[in-house]
């Protein structure tokens, strides 16, 4: 049993409101998932590292990482971005990016371990290099701190993003959509490395606070299983109709009467929930959804809703202290409204 009072939970969601308000946004790469894929990321910065594609950007991405490894280009008009190049052993590197003065191979790490063989990434380099004289460039961009062999640099993805919002100033950017997609590329990459779960003043709440909350949640378990016997109880003082397929509770939280009109299926729904109590009817498919429409133009159904939303008629509503008997009697009275809609409508036709 909670050893703490009413007043103590009032006083714990008095803070609770004074916190403030600095919810974390979603991004399109959050929510697809795609950033946990290293091809996909890979795809996404070799379309920002090649300055003439239309993301209007120029060279911020590639001067970036280069100058995060003090190397200075002198030309980057002339830029090819290739991905997944071949070795000569077959293997793949993830980025290859070629300039009038550098051969830059870049290999992606989001989760997993450094393991590639970065001796045949240096091997295909130089021999790759050795037609137009290149020098040759070798990063390892990761999540966490690396320590590459063969002469490969690492920069972390927090340290290019750095870089990056550094820079920004000194191009003249068009904030376009291509400008925003990287906004959240790096926001959720930022995300996958940790940023987002630094413990701040909201995450120190629920940390001081943990087992008074929980003995809240408990409290709030009762009562929402009180409300769910509330269902129960209504259902033992309802008959079901003949005409009624099926009575049943679904979620624990509402009462179900299924009807079936030659092929129509219309359901009564009432859910109990802490604002209260609320009828709804509505059809379980499209064809059931018209047939329903048509009953509502039909008497004594004709204009008895209340609302309409979801693709369901709301009927009545109660307040959560209202008589399980007065509830029952009413749903009675509304299964009476639609047995008679329907047989008027069957006489029509």
């Amino acid at each position: 049993m909670s050893t703490y009072t009413p007043a103590d939970f009032k006083r714990l969601l008095s803070k609770f409101e004074e916190l403030p308000k600095n919810q974390l946004e979603m991004s399109i790469f959050d929510i697809s998932g795609y950033p946990h894929y290293e091809n996909v990321a890979s795809n996404v910065l070799a379309f920002y590292l090649n300055p003439h594609n239309e993301h209007g950007l120029q060279d911020l991405l590639l001067s970036s990482i280069l100058n995060k490894i003090a190397i200075e280009d002198r030309n980057l008009k002339s830029v090819l971005v290739s991905r997944e190049e071949s070795t000569f052993n077959q293997k793949r590197l993830d980025l290859l990016i070629e300039t009038d003065n550098l051969l830059i191979g870049i290999e992606n790490k989001i989760f997993h371990h450094l393991n590639n063989d970065l001796n045949d990434y240096s091997y295909a380099l130089k021999k790759w290099a050795q037609p137009n004289n290149l020098e040759i460039v070798k990063i390892v961009l990761s999540i966490k701190k690396e320590q590459p062999s063969d002469g490969f640099v690492n920069v972390t993805y927090e340290e290019l993003f750095t870089e990056i919002r550094r820079r920004m100033s000194n191009y003249q950017i068009i904030k376009n959509k291509w400008y925003f997609y990287l906004l959240d590329f790096m926001n959720s990459i930022e995300g996958l490395a940790g940023s987002k779960m630094k413990i701040d003043e909201n995450d120190q709440f629920f940390l001081d606070n943990f087992e008074k909350i929980e003995a809240l949640l408990g409290e709030r378990n009762k009562f929402l299983a009180k409300l769910n016997n509330k269902v129960v109880e209504l259902q033992q003082k309802i008959e079901k109709p003949p005409q009624c397929k099926r009575q049943w509770i679904y979620s624990k939280s509402c009462l179900v009467h299924d009807f079936e009109f030659f092929s129509y299926k219309i359901a009564f729904d009432l859910y109990i929930a802490p604002s209260g109590w609320q009828l709804q009817l509505f059809g379980r498919d499209a064809e059931s959804k018209k047939y329903l429409t048509f009953l509502f133009n039909t008497i004594p159904l004709q204009g008895t809703q209340q609302g309409y939303k979801d693709s369901r008629y709301i009927l009545e509503e109660f307040c959560l202290h209202q008589d399980l008997s007065t509830i029952a009697a009413s749903l009675l009275k509304r299964f009476s409204m639609l047995l008679e809609s329907q047989e008027r409508a069957e006489m029509k036709t």
